[in-house]
Formats: C-alpha cells, structure tokens, sequence
C-alpha cells in the first residue's frame, strides 16, 4: 500500500481549543458565559483598534502588505531596534513553525522546559528533530538542568517567561549566567515573552536589550494579550538581521493578513489603552490571589494574566465554576493535573469567581 503521510505524525496530538464560546453557551444554556480559559484580554481591543478596522475593511479585497513593513517599522521605533530586525507572524505560533522549517534537521535536538506551551515541542517533532525535556523544578524554569542538557547536538533552547502554563518569570542574573555559559558559538536560544506586559517583578528582564550582547537570541512576543487581538492573530519576532533573513525565507508571502497589520499599528498608537489593561490586571490579579489565599488555595506567585491554582478535585471544580458560568481550564490539559488555570478577568467576574469557591 502506498505511504502518504509522514510517520513523524503519529507521534503529534493536535492541539485542542475547545469548542467556541458561543456555541458551548448555547448548548450549556448559559448565555453569559464567560472564558477564563484562554488568557484573552478582558477589557476587549483599544476603540481605536475597533475603528482602524472598520475604516480597512472595504479594502480586504487587496493583500495585505507582503512584509508587514509599517508595522515593522512601528515597532522598530518602539523597541529600539531596527525594521530589519522584526519579522511578522501570524501568532507567534506560527514564527516557531519558521524557525522549525528554517532551522530544525533530523540529527537536531531541541531542549524544552516540560510542561510548556504545547507548539514548542510540536514544531520540533513536525521537523522530525529530538525534542529534549528539561522537568520544572516544581513551577520555576531549571535552566541547570537546561543547560546540563545543552550538547554539541543542541539546535535551540525554547523558553517561556512568564511561563505559560505557571505563570513565573527567569529572573535576569540566571538568565543572564545561562546565555553566557553557553560560549561563543551557542544554539539558537528562543525566549516567549508572549505575557511580558503584564510582568512587574523588578528582576524581568528585557529579552530585546539582551539581544545585543546575544545575537543567537529570538524575542517572541505577540498582540494578542496586551492588545486583544487574539482574534486576529499578530506575533512578531525580534532577532538579528541575519535570522530575520532567514526566516523570511521560508514564510508565506502574505502570512499577516490586512485587517491583522491595521489593527497592531493602531494598537501600538494607543498607549493609554495598553497602560489601562496593564493597571486591571496587576490589580485584578492581586485581588484574585488574595481571595484565593484567604479561602486556602496555594498557587505560584503569577507575572502573567492568569493563576495556576492548586486544587483538591480539579474535574469537579471545574464543572461546578462552569455551571456558574465560569469557564476556567483544566491544569491536566497543560502538564498540571489537580491544577486550574484561571485567567484574570474583570472584577465582578473574579468576584463570581471567589463566590463559587
């Protein structure tokens, strides 16, 4: 019999979002339903987001523009860094699906802190390169252990800080040691800071600034927290001109769409937009966390948008918060069986939320 698909699929699970949101409400018959699931933005985009798009949309007819080069060169400004630096993704997820295609060889490995955000490891196997799993040291990052790890064979280190599914940070003298240990000719080192804004502890470091002394180094970062464009689907990359190049290579000619560009430039025009969301969450957080301490919950302290609680029956607790109207996720799902991950949202929901429990 003929062979027509790659073995290397066998070996992949496919990433499950859950159904949408209107349609789990219908059919649960809760039509107030709120998600506490997916880390999304809970006070929505910037008004002026909402009416960039309006005003783009009689002109999707056209593609978009091939390179996203005012948004570059937006961000450019932003960052400190020049356009050249910055390449445009449709989600970050799809920028590790380039550095696999432009990198990841069969003879590769590719050392990745488990649990972590599912695409890493699959955007190593679809390459059919080794992913090498580095444990947690309980919910913190064991850059020992990833860098024990680190042989001649390492193609590149993926981290994640604010670590999604746990919510902590590398600090910046570890990180810092851990990029320097690496020598003159270190892997690729891909750092996802895809919940950086929402990071306050005095110790986070700036992946961008680090960049210049480790020019191996790919920043992730993405619109669709801060900003609230998950919908649309905006991840940028910022590495040097030489990776950039090299991951333009492979990517799609058109691969951010037009409505997608609009709306992050004019998300990036609205800072007192971003500063609001940054002030809900740090508060809502704090004022999550305090009520889940009081009621005896322990959870590591977060620097994103969402708590990875500690709970006695995870699958009851769940199905009780969503009978209330509460969609939170499974820890299970994300490496942390007896665990939710709740994210942050408004205050009358964390309310409801500490109500429930």
């Amino acid at each position: 019999m003929r062979k027509v698909w790659r073995a290397v699929l066998d070996a992949v699970t496919p990433y499950e979002a859950g159904k949408p949101l209107a349609d789990l409400a219908a059919e649960l018959g809760l039509p107030d339903l709120v998600r506490l699931s997916a880390n999304e933005n809970p006070l929505g985009p910037s008004p002026r987001v909402v009416a960039a798009i309006a005003r783009e949309a009689t002109r999707v007819h056209l593609y978009p523009d091939g390179s996203a080069r005012a948004l570059r060169e937006a961000l450019g400004r932003r960052l400190g860094v020049g356009p050249e630096q910055l390449i445009a993704g449709n989600g970050a997820d799809e920028l590790l699906g380039l550095l696999a295609l432009a990198a990841f060889e069969r003879s590769d490995e590719v050392v990745v802190p488990q649990p972590s955000f599912e695409p890493y490891a699959t955007s190593v196997t679809l390459a059919a390169a080794r992913v090498v799993a580095s444990p947690l040291a309980g919910y913190e990052t064991d850059l020992d252990d990833v860098r024990r790890k680190v042989t001649d064979r390492t193609k590149a280190v993926i981290l994640c800080s604010p670590h999604n599914p746990a919510g902590t940070i590398i600090r910046r003298p570890p990180l810092v040691k851990f990029l320097e240990s690496l020598g003159a000719d270190p892997p690729l080192v891909v750092l996802d800071e895809a919940y950086c804004d929402f990071a306050d502890d005095p110790e986070y470091p700036d992946g961008v600034a680090l960049l210049r002394r480790h020019p191996r180094l790919i920043i992730l970062r993405t619109f669709s927290k801060i900003a609230a464009l998950a919908g649309l689907r905006v991840g940028y990359a910022v590495a040097t001109t030489d990776t950039c190049d090299r991951l333009n290579r492979v990517r799609a000619p058109y691969n951010v769409n037009r409505l997608g560009q609009v709306a992050a430039l004019a998300a990036l025009e609205d800072p007192e937009h971003r500063d609001k969301t940054r002030r809900l969450v740090l508060e809502e957080r704090a004022f999550l966390s305090e009520g889940l301490r009081k009621r005896g919950y322990t959870f590591p302290p977060s620097q994103a948008n969402f708590l990875l609680v500690k709970v006695p029956d995870a699958v009851a607790l769940r199905d009780k918060l969503l009978r209330a109207g509460l969609l939170v996720r499974d820890g299970a799902d994300v490496g942390f069986p007896g665990h939710l991950r709740i994210s942050v949202g408004l205050r009358e929901t964390n309310e409801k939320l500490l109500g429930v429990l």
